[in-house]
């Protein structure tokens, strides 16, 4: 028989001390096509020729002198375990034990002497076969091993990479983190936030975005030292790992140094794009990841100042109390937290009580007394200054109602309400307050709404719409702390504001500021010239009263007259005052 092609030019080796034999079986081999043919009549060489030419069959005789054909499978097997030549045993004994005992040692098959051709072939060509479909498929299975390896580390890297500025994202990030934390040396983490995105996704859309990150996380990873990673840890978050030993000064000058980076138009094809930045930062020697990552969240400014912030155990505890006091403000109202006061409105000329401010206030069982500045802003950025607006209404206008059912209290007593710029910009907030004034049977001019400026200017439009039914009503628009917002005349003249009212900034220095006091005059004078009346916040001392007087201004209130006061003190205070001064004096 003719031996396939691909078996030929296996590497074979004839072990047999007769060298008839051996030349017996060259012969064969070489007649039938076989060109990588060895021979060696010493068993103990064995292993020595296979290493070299990395044999693939080995016809070995058994009888042998020096180390015979057991021993040399034996050999064989320890030297190259599961990797060692197949063997096929030339052997004049047909023993049961001998046979036996090659089998057990590797043999793949026997050879019976004296040879017969056809036999020979016949047995060399199926352990060739058998070998040769063996190799190939340990050939596939490593090919298949390299491939899921390469495909598992791509994948590794895919998960481990952002793919739009090919640097790590949270996960690799997390990764680093990881393997700094067992080393016990200083780590730092600049935790930065970037402020503008939103607009640039709504003007621009996603692809402009993709660039103009890919673009700055290339200045980012520049702009700091070869050992720091960058990478991004949210949509509009980066994280910089500053492993090391980095003093407290160095991190801050290097978050100063990519504020300033971030703090510019940036080039995206035709487009300038402006970006700002803030940072919180936090180090630790021994840390946890995610509590070293969340130490630098928590540090993150709030506002426009600093930009840069450093963690302190004494920061994350009011930010945590700041998450409390947000937590409880969402079930004050049911609890019965919430009360108002009352601080009265003066008219100046006639030192006559003309009104009222319901102010809010907010008793927590276990906090206490809680400042309005501290808990409005968290009810407007949570929204739940929704709900709180509506109670503050309803509570208000009950009060309204009591005491305008009272003898002692003149028609032409009015009560203001602070309205939140969220209350502004629903849709529905005129209809629904006219509905609830129509079911307490109160007149609009009995009510007076206070708006900031800074309020009014989240949606204009939206609040001329709503106040403008309101004023038609005969409800009083006031703009509250005049001269601390925006201080634009021109929604002056677009409004149907009412009254401004002043500051108490601008009239603690009265009367002894010059600048104070034609600053004063200005802002009274060019109410006037709007139509709008004059309310002065915080007096506090007889002469401001006076000057303010003096300069035009109608009404005024203040700790001079009262301090804010419960509904009962508040009825209390006004019959001492009604009962001291007259009407029409």
């Amino acid at each position: 028989m003719t031996a396939d092609t691909h078996l030929i030019h296996k590497r074979l080796l004839v072990v047999d001390d007769n060298p008839a034999n051996v030349e017996l079986l060259l012969d064969l081999l070489d007649e039938h096509g076989f060109d990588n043919v060895a021979s060696t009549s010493d068993g103990r060489d064995v292993v020595a020729l296979c290493e070299v030419d990395h044999t693939d069959l080995i016809l070995l005789d058994i009888r042998m002198p020096g180390l015979d054909g057991h021993g040399v499978m034996a050999a064989l097997s320890t030297h190259f375990g599961d990797q060692a030549p197949a063997v096929i045993v030339l052997t004049a004994q047909h023993d049961h034990e001998t046979r036996h005992t090659a089998l057990s040692l590797g043999a793949r098959d026997f050879l019976t002497k004296p040879f017969r051709h056809d036999e020979v072939l016949q047995r060399i060509h199926n352990v060739l076969a058998v070998q040769h479909r063996f190799d190939v498929r340990d050939q596939q299975a490593d090919a298949l091993e390299d491939l899921v390896a390469q495909r598992t580390q791509a994948l590794e890297h895919q998960s481990r990479t952002d793919p739009t500025t090919g640097l790590p994202n949270r996960y690799g990030l997390t990764q680093t983190l990881e393997r700094l934390a067992p080393l016990s040396d200083p780590t730092g983490i600049l935790f930065i936030t970037l402020d503008g995105m939103e607009d640039i996704v709504r003007l621009h859309g996603y692809r402009t975005i993709e660039a103009l990150l890919d673009q700055l996380g290339q200045q980012l990873e520049t702009a700091i030292p070869p050992d720091h990673v960058v990478g991004l840890w949210g949509g509009n978050e980066w994280l910089v790992i500053c492993p090391g030993p980095t003093d407290a000064d160095a991190l801050v000058s290097l978050a100063e140094h990519l504020c300033q980076l971030i703090h510019q138009d940036h080039q995206v094809g035709d487009l300038l794009l402006p970006l700002k930045a803030r940072v919180g930062i936090s180090k630790a020697s021994t840390f946890e990841p995610e509590r070293l990552v969340h130490q630098a969240a928590l540090a993150l400014p709030n506002g426009d100042m600093p930009l840069v912030q450093y963690y302190s155990e004494a920061l994350e505890k009011e930010q945590r109390h700041r998450l409390q006091l947000q937590q409880a403000l969402r079930i004050a109202g049911a609890r019965g937290e919430m009360s108002l006061a009352f601080q009265p409105k003066v008219d100046l000329s006639r030192g006559w009580v003309v009104g009222a401010e319901a102010l809010l206030r907010w008793h927590h069982p276990d906090f206490g007394a809680i400042s309005p500045g501290d808990f409005i802003p968290l009810a407007e950025a949570s929204g739940d200054i929704l709900a709180i607006g509506d109670w503050v209404i309803d509570a208000a206008l009950e009060r309204l109602v009591a005491w305008r059912q009272d003898p002692l209290f003149h028609e032409d007593f009015h009560l203001a309400i602070n309205v939140a710029a969220r209350q502004l910009s629903r849709q529905d907030f005129a209809e629904r307050l006219l509905e609830r004034l129509r079911r307490h049977e109160l007149p609009g001019a009995s009510l007076e709404l206070e708006v900031t400026e800074s309020g009014l200017m989240v949606d204009v439009d939206q609040a001329r719409e709503q106040l403008a039914i309101l004023a038609r009503e005969g409800i009083r628009i006031a703009i509250d702390d005049f001269g601390t917002g925006y201080s634009s005349l021109a929604y002056l003249k677009t409004l149907p504001v009412s009254t401004l009212k002043i500051d108490r900034a601008f009239i603690s220095p009265l009367p002894d500021s010059e600048d104070d006091r034609t600053l004063a005059a200005t802002v009274i004078a060019m109410a006037h010239s709007f139509g709008c009346d004059v309310v002065a916040e915080g007096i506090e001392e007889p002469a401001q009263a006076t000057l303010l007087c003096q300069l035009g201004c109608e009404t005024a209130q203040g700790y001079y007259y009262s301090r804010p006061l419960p509904a009962s003190d508040f009825t209390h205070w006004y019959r001492q005052q009604t009962a001291s001064v007259s009407p029409v004096a």
